[in-house]
């Protein structure tokens, strides 16, 4: 599998829309794009993690699942088709949380992973986001991902 960015390339930059309202930005993901899923796919999840994040954990600022299985598409958190469910992320929100690393840190990477699923569907009513996480990982069969960063200079 492969995941791509019409607005960043891997290691770069994120755009402007995809850092925090609180920063100046939109709190609106990246547009993706994939390629190459196995045909052995019955659906796909879709991750945003910063492991930069001090927290002991890092953060995960989206999770996706649900998404229609297709060899290659298209999604951005604007154009979430309606099947697809959004689950909890560490902001307590279903939306995709923008970049907001404190401004003495360095960059904050942000690894965005499509992840191919043996499963046809993950209910996330009432499951943590960690739980949610577990279901995706234990029952991903390919994935690929690629990683934006942030720095806040405020």
């Amino acid at each position: 599998m492969k995941l791509t960015s019409p607005d960043f390339k891997d290691g770069d930059p994120l755009p402007g829309k995809s850092v925090s309202k609180g920063l100046g930005g939109e709190d609106l993901s990246p547009v993706l794009q994939w390629s190459g899923v196995p045909a052995e796919a019955k659906s796909l999840a879709l991750t945003c993690y910063d492991p930069d994040a001090p927290t002991g954990s890092g953060f995960w600022h989206w999770i996706i699942v649900n998404l229609p299985v297709s060899e290659s598409g298209e999604i951005s958190s604007a154009t979430l088709p309606a099947i697809a469910k959004s689950t909890p992320n560490d902001a307590g929100t279903d939306n995709f949380t923008g970049a907001y690393p404190p401004s003495d840190d360095p960059a904050h990477r942000y690894i965005f992973t499509l992840h191919a699923l043996s499963l046809e569907e993950i209910d996330p009513s009432g499951m943590t986001g960690a739980y949610v996480r577990f279901n995706i990982m234990r029952n991903q069969i390919d994935s690929a991902s690629i990683t934006g960063h942030f720095k806040n200079e405020g």
